[in-house]
């Protein structure tokens, strides 16, 4: 069977190979200069060079490739790297997607994750730790376990990230493979699914996407359930944390749990033809898009992005507003199926409306589904 081993990626390639990256040591993604950009080029320069003057034993030059040797890689399978949000932790990544790509007949990726970084520990907590269960979600619907064998490897890279790789193997029944420091002893903790109450998360109603998101008032929250915040504690002590101030959001476990459960018992989406001609004369919506479909699977995210101001004589589709962006999505549901009948940038579709050039409804999409 074809193995996926999804890797966390740190720096050690470039401090073991020592290439000078001072210039480039965690720059966040987005934020640098056209400086610094060259910087990188250099530094990956001379990285591939050395990579190539240093022989076949490789196992000294990264605790990825470290790691990867004593897992053993076989021509065919996949590697799969996920990297911090700083220019540094991506160039390890895409080097050693590169290099190993070539030099053991593999295929895969690399994927850099939004909010994987240490400046902000809150940051790293509410978005980083969500984006990395996103990303090996969408690697399980790439890769399902029971056509491949899917192994998390998180040797490199920043050490918070273990407990929540643990986790997510626990969640999804994966198992993991690590070696601690400089140990040459690879531990492999067998896949072993946990659980916790499920009817818990469903009691939280519309507000279990804000928790699975953000911190809440615990007082609000009780509010919301009719109970009281004694109650609450007692209650969804299992599925909730508690932070100072009374502030509430779903435990990490709960969380990964919460978008499996998404995936697995969510709303099927459907796309119209109408939208997938969109897609093909504007090829940059699709991936903008598809992030937010994925999403719509969620009911209580619909309702937290429910935008139906917009209904009138020529509108009766629900509109979805995704946040302070400019796109809006028009659907229905109908026999938990979200039927996606029109996308389109917010000034558009309201150019559109006022010239009597499109027609929001219902009837004019129920046909347009293959």
């Amino acid at each position: 069977m074809v193995q996926v081993i999804v890797s966390t990626v740190g720096t050690s390639l470039l401090r073991n190979m020592k290439v000078p990256h001072d210039a480039i040591a965690q720059v966040p993604v987005g934020e640098e200069t056209g400086e610094q950009m060259r910087a990188m080029e250099k530094v990956r320069t001379e990285l591939l060079a050395r990579m190539a003057e240093n022989g076949n034993d490789m196992t000294s030059w990264s605790a990825e490739i470290h790691s990867l040797s004593r897992i053993g890689v076989s021509e065919g399978d996949r590697l799969i790297f996920l990297t911090t949000e700083t220019l540094d932790g991506y160039l390890c990544g895409d080097v050693l997607h590169e290099f190993l790509k070539k030099r053991w007949g593999v295929d895969g990726s690399v994927h850099m994750v939004k909010g994987l970084q240490v400046q902000n520990g809150k940051r790293f907590a509410d978005e980083g730790i969500d984006n990395l269960a996103d990303l090996v979600l969408r690697i399980l619907e790439r890769y399902p376990p029971e056509a491949y064998k899917v192994i998390l490897n998180p040797t490199g890279g920043f050490k918070a990230v273990v407990p929540y790789m643990t986790l997510i193997g626990l969640a999804f029944g994966l198992p993991m493979k690590y070696i601690y420091e400089q140990s040459t002893e690879l531990i492999t903790l067998p896949a072993a699914p946990v659980s916790l109450n499920v009817e818990h998360l469903g009691g939280l109603g519309s507000l279990v996407y804000d928790l699975a998101n953000t911190y809440l008032a615990e007082k609000d929250v009780a509010e919301h359930l009719g109970i009281s915040v004694y109650e609450l504690r007692n209650k969804y002590k299992d599925v909730l944390v508690w932070q100072e101030e009374g502030m509430v959001s779903l435990s990490g476990l709960a969380r990964v749990l919460y978008r499996r459960l998404v995936r697995e018992r969510g709303d099927d989406i459907r796309v119209s033809r109408t939208v997938k001609k969109l897609f093909r004369k504007n090829q940059s919506w699709e991936s903008v898009f598809q992030s937010y479909f994925e999403k719509m699977r969620d009911p209580a995210y619909r309702t937290k992005h429910l935008h139906n101001q917009v209904q009138n004589e020529h509108v009766d589709l629900d509109c979805l507003k995704p946040g302070n962006v400019s796109e809006r999505i028009f659907y229905y549901v109908e026999d938990h199926t979200v039927y996606i009948c029109y996308v389109d940038r917010h000034d558009e579709y309201e150019r559109l409306l006022k010239t009597g050039n499109l027609k929001l409804t219902k009837a004019s999409y129920q046909n347009d589904f293959d």
